[in-house]
């Protein structure tokens, strides 16, 4: 479902846009510490927790916010929904159609 962004909701995710991704670094910089400081664990077994981590972070990341634009930031949308980026908060200032969108996730 392709939906037409409206401006204002356009440019309020642009507003939001740094904010999100800091969010999501946060969270993956918190587990990374997390997996560093498991002391049950070798250090090449932290190593390979570590990269699958960031493997899979890498991957959301540019679900989230590679190749940010308005023909396709309905998919970016539903990609920062789908990883608690988004918040309800977020969709209150935004249009019936983007929280539609969300809705029907």
């Amino acid at each position: 479902m392709i939906v037409s962004i409206l401006e204002s909701d356009w440019k309020y995710l642009r507003k939001i846009e740094a904010d999100l991704l800091a969010t999501l670094c946060n969270r993956i910089n918190t587990k990374s510490q997390k997996i560093l400081n498991e002391g049950s664990l070798s250090e090449h077994e932290k190593y390979l927790n570590l990269y699958r981590h960031i493997k899979k972070s890498d991957k959301i990341i540019a679900d989230c916010f590679n190749d940010w634009r308005r023909s396709n930031i309905d998919i970016k949308i539903r990609a920062l929904w789908h990883h608690d980026l988004l918040k309800d908060g977020h969709l209150n200032n935004m249009s019936d159609g983007i929280r539609t969108l969300v809705e029907v996730l």
